[in-house]
């Protein structure tokens, strides 16, 4: 089973603090206020500031005043014990704990509370407090994640729920994580226990000598610079939009993305400005985005922004933000008018609702809110005009239904059509529909992708993450886009491209972009050695020169290293696991897959990753083994059933394999793969009727699918249903055009329609 993991780490949302080390008396905003009394007042209003704090009276914002709540047929105690901040609530075991807050996390609209696991572990309490007004329905305990079980990634035991691993590079400063693995203990350390000067500046000593009169420093003191690359945008004569200065180069976005982006650790960051090298970021995924672009799941800012016009015209976070305080810098429209004119865009002539009432302000239209951990509302980033024709077409969804719950997405299109008359937008061609087409794998996908990828008019995370889906479409277009875009200026491109040459022989991939193994950025870097790791096996090797082979041991490494950063996760190993299979050192990687399941036994994949090579091994019986061991921790892990089905397949055990394939379906009801392999083998064991109900449950999941429409065509012909045929069949000829057997088969079964 060769899928590498990546943990994209939930920045900002989860809260979480701690840190063995104790605020020093000399930290870079003491020595940083006798020159910037104002920003660091103004931090110390801020996000940043409340970040994570020892808890005491005036950081702890939770009812401690020994009250109950009730939770797992029990009841929760929140009190002081001491001079300690308390929480009693049942262990692993039930028992009824009592557990000490070590540190508060966030402060706004909601703060969660750590404690201390044992060897270096920082865990999050699976309740936090509603810090909103009561009137906004705040000032109340609550389960943060209650669907959560002992064996779910968010459950308070877990990784998912770990500062050291989740949270703590965000939410301090100069973090390093410090895990051992042969211990299973973290040495967690940070230069602040807060989002501090340092953060993002970076070192100051630089600085401080400048300050102090050494006129032999440039620039402050600073080598990059993070302000904004213009002050303001304003109209020209034609109606768009200029700055009012040339462009300055800043690397402010990428080091904001940093934190407020989605993306998985490759190593500890070595200064504020390293996003590509100590950071993968994710793209535009259907896993965390709608296909418009839309956030989905919890994604932050940064892939939301970076699709926008206003990131490509080079504005930045502090055009709209107080850097330091994160407040926005003007009241309501007041902040989006100081570019775009107040007398065309604030005035319901353009939006379309009464003055200072629901709808006219500009967020509510063009930056629509998501709600996560229950009661944090955020704004989506990429400023999009809404498009009700899209929800029509891909079911995406629009600010106006967001609001006008009642009505249809039609109403909406008219609505628009007779405020704006004639609008550019509705209608026009969007980068939507060829995701949603590629997502559903309908045809000619691979043409519009390609379109995508080589269009400068789309911004580089668009073309990037049509790059990414080119790898479930292969073919020659594809591969004129890949070996284009590897040669990009821009490192998403050349990173995406990377993945979608996945389907191509490897002396193809190497041939496209070994060179990439000397690219600037770590991301880049070793994805490349990963994607050309088979060079290494034979009969490869001979065809590189020893020069190459260096190359890509040394890119392969780099990868290796990056992967054991986060050895306390499954995921690592597993992947160490994979890669070792691939140069077939399968004793390396049986070690892995184990030492995945050891680490973190709640990781399906590397049970899954171990039965598969078990079962390349001819040991069929070590294959059911492990996999039933991963059933005792979680029996409702689909994708051990269905791995586990595979096996009774294998030895004849059949009606079993029935009952493990029920449940992988019944447990992944949106796996049409699932559901499709179930209804294949309950039409081998004679069983038509249930096979056709789940073959057309796998159809209302994929549809584009020929392989579903085929066996539906082909299962309603035995019953002698042509009509039921002749639908799936017409639609497989759709989806397959130009096929003589199934143009042949649809005219045929037009025939009998007829007769009967």
């Amino acid at each position: 089973m060769v899928k590498a993991f990546f943990a994209f780490v939930f920045i900002g949302c989860l809260s979480v603090v701690t840190s063995a080390n104790a605020l020093s008396t000399n930290t870079a905003e003491q020595r940083c206020v006798s020159c910037h009394q104002s920003q660091v007042k103004d931090w110390q209003t801020s996000h940043h500031f409340h970040a994570m704090e020892k808890p005491n009276a005036t950081s702890v914002l939770g009812n401690f005043d020994n009250v109950t709540f009730p939770f797992q047929n029990t009841q929760v105690r929140f009190f002081k014990d001491g001079e300690n901040y308390a929480i009693e609530m049942p262990n692993l075991a039930g028992e009824m704990t009592r557990y000490h807050v070590a540190y508060t996390f966030g402060y706004l609209p909601l703060q969660q509370y750590m404690f201390d696991f044992g060897n270096g572990h920082y865990q999050f309490f699976p309740f936090a407090w509603d810090s909103r007004e009561k009137a906004e329905g705040g000032q109340r305990w609550f389960v943060l994640h209650p669907e959560q079980k002992a064996q779910d990634e968010f459950h308070w035991s877990q990784k998912g729920q770990n500062w050291n691993h989740m949270c703590a590079d965000c939410h301090s400063t100069e973090f390093k994580k410090n895990f051992d693995l042969s211990t299973n203990t973290f040495n967690s350390s940070y230069s602040a226990i807060n989002v501090s000067c340092n953060a993002c500046h970076g070192n100051s000593e630089q600085h401080l000598k400048w300050a102090n009169g050494d006129n032999t420093i440039n620039n402050k003191g600073f080598d990059i610079n993070i302000g904004p690359q213009t002050p303001l945008f304003k109209s020209d004569s034609n109606g768009k939009m200029t700055s009012v200065q040339a462009l300055k180069p800043s690397e402010q976005v990428p080091m904001c993305a940093s934190c407020h982006g989605r993306r998985s650790n490759l190593n500890d960051r070595q200064h504020p400005h390293d996003f590509l090298n100590a950071f993968q970021p994710a793209l535009i995924t259907s896993e965390l985005y709608q296909v418009d672009g839309q956030v989905w799941d919890e994604n932050y800012v940064w892939g939301s922004f970076a699709q926008s016009k206003m990131h490509d015209a080079g504005v930045t976070c502090t055009n709209c933000h107080n850097p330091h305080s994160g407040k926005l810098k003007f009241a309501g429209n007041q902040t989006c008018t100081q570019c775009h004119a107040s007398t065309t865009f604030d005035t319901p002539k353009h939006h379309g609702h009464p003055i200072n009432q629901p709808g006219s302000q500009c967020v509510d239209c063009h930056m629509p809110t998501t709600t996560y951990m229950q009661v944090d509302a955020r704004r989506d980033h990429s400023f999009k005009v809404p498009r009700p024709d899209l929800t029509i077409t891909t079911g995406v969804s629009n600010a106006c239904n967001t609001c006008h719950q009642d009505k249809s997405a039609n109403w909406a299109v008219k609505q628009l059509n007779q405020l704006h008359k004639t609008p550019k937008h509705i209608g026009a061609e969007h980068f939507a529909t060829s995701f949603y087409r590629a997502d559903n794998r309908a045809p000619g996908a691979d043409t519009l992708l390609t379109r995508i990828a080589q269009d400068n008019n789309y911004s580089d995370i668009i073309r990037a993450s049509a790059l990414t889906r080119m790898r479930n479409t292969p073919g020659n277009n594809a591969l004129v886009a890949i070996a284009r875009a590897v040669k990009a200026a821009e490192p998403l491109q050349r990173l995406a491209a990377i993945n979608a040459a996945t389907p191509y022989p490897v002396t193809d991939r190497w041939r496209i972009y070994n060179h990439l193994l000397e690219d600037k950025h770590k991301s880049v870097r070793i994805e490349a050695a990963r994607g050309l790791a088979a060079m290494m096996v034979e009969p490869f090797p001979s065809e590189l020169a020893k020069a190459d082979k260096a190359r890509l041991a040394k890119g392969l490494e780099e990868y290796k290293e990056s992967q054991q950063y986060n050895s306390e996760r499954g995921f690592s190993h597993t992947n160490l696991g994979i890669l070792a299979l691939e140069l077939n050192q399968q004793n390396q990687a049986e070690t892995h897959y184990q030492n995945a399941i050891k680490i973190e036994p709640i990781f399906m994949p590397a049970y899954v990753n171990l039965a598969d090579l078990y079962r390349q091994q001819g040991k069929e019986h070590k294959v059911a083994d492990i996999l039933n061991q991963a059933l005792k921790i979680n029996n409702q892990a689909s994708e051990v059933h269905y791995a586990l089905s595979m096996s009774q397949i294998r030895s004849n055990q059949k009606e079993q394999a029935l009952s493990s394939l029920e449940k992988a379906a019944q447990f992944a009801p949106n796996n049409a793969s699932y559901v499709y392999t179930y209804a294949l083998l309950l039409q081998d064991q004679n069983k038509p009727l249930l096979a056709i109900r789940n073959f057309e449950k796998a159809f209302a999941i994929t549809p584009n699918n020929p392989d579903i429409s085929y066996s539906l065509a082909q299962s309603y012909i035995q019953l002698n249903q042509f009509k039921q045929a002749l639908y799936y069949a017409e639609n497989l000829a759709t989806l397959v055009p130009n096929n003589p057997q199934i143009n042949q088969m649809v005219e045929q079964l037009r025939m009998m329609q007829s007769v009967n």
